[in-house]
């Protein structure tokens, strides 16, 4: 798909912003939410690219956080609208993420995946992404 990728400093003050939180239901609605809890972790200040199909509208979205501290970009949010998906637009919103954090010093990008969430974890492993840990939780009832 042939998309454009705009930038915002804020959320909120992107054509995305509805695409936020219709990502964000689906993976609720999913039981993908990567705390398991369904808290948000997008706020209104967080960073944000977003993909607009050609007839201008919002296909797409990805948001995180600068941690300077650590030199990374915590991506808190990836979504591509359903009608949108596997014609590239989150490969085209990971390469501008990508090219932001070279420029910024950034020395990795961090993804946190519900374990179930396999076709992220398909489109990361394509972009050569590598898994860095694994969570195992038990449960003491």
């Amino acid at each position: 798909m042939n998309c454009h990728i705009g930038y915002n400093r804020q959320a909120s003050n992107t054509p995305a912003f509805a695409l936020i939180a219709e990502g964000w239901n689906e993976l609720v609605q999913e039981s993908l939410t990567p705390d398991m809890q369904g808290v948000c972790p997008v706020s209104a200040s967080s960073q944000v690219l977003y993909a607009l199909g050609p007839d201008g509208d919002a296909v797409g979205v990805l948001t995180w956080e600068h941690h300077k501290d650590q030199a990374i970009f915590e991506v808190t949010l990836a979504y591509v609208e359903p009608s949108s998906r596997k014609q590239g637009v989150f490969t085209a919103l990971y390469l501008a993420l990508f090219e932001m954090a070279k420029k910024s010093g950034v020395s990795a990008i961090h993804f946190q995946l519900h374990p179930s969430n396999k076709p992220a974890a398909t489109v990361l492993g394509k972009l050569h992404g590598r898994v860095s840990s694994v969570l195992y939780e038990h449960a003491v009832v």
